[in-house]
């Protein structure tokens, strides 16, 4: 079985794997092993940030605490007053 890519690609492939050491049919083999069916593919760091923000938030949802900008004559800027949703 053959697959097109492109020549920036396969020169991405080769850098990596010549970084870790590994033949590039060694790191494609880890990254299908990685991915799972209906995921989208992240990079290490990706993937660490994500996880870090789900130990912060358990609930999954994030909804940061913004901060009130006071404006002088105009008045503190609140989220209320930027989405309409709250």
């Amino acid at each position: 079985m053959g697959i097109e890519i492109s020549p920036e690609t396969e020169a991405r492939l080769t850098d990596e794997a010549r970084r870790q050491g590994i033949s590039v049919d060694a790191l494609l083999e880890r990254l299908m092993a990685e991915h799972r069916p209906g995921e989208t593919l992240v990079s290490a760091s990706q993937a660490e940030g994500i996880e870090q923000a789900q130990k912060l938030v358990p609930s999954g949802k994030i909804t940061p605490e913004l901060p009130v900008l006071h404006l002088g004559a105009v008045g503190p800027l609140h989220r209320r007053d930027i989405y309409s949703e709250l």
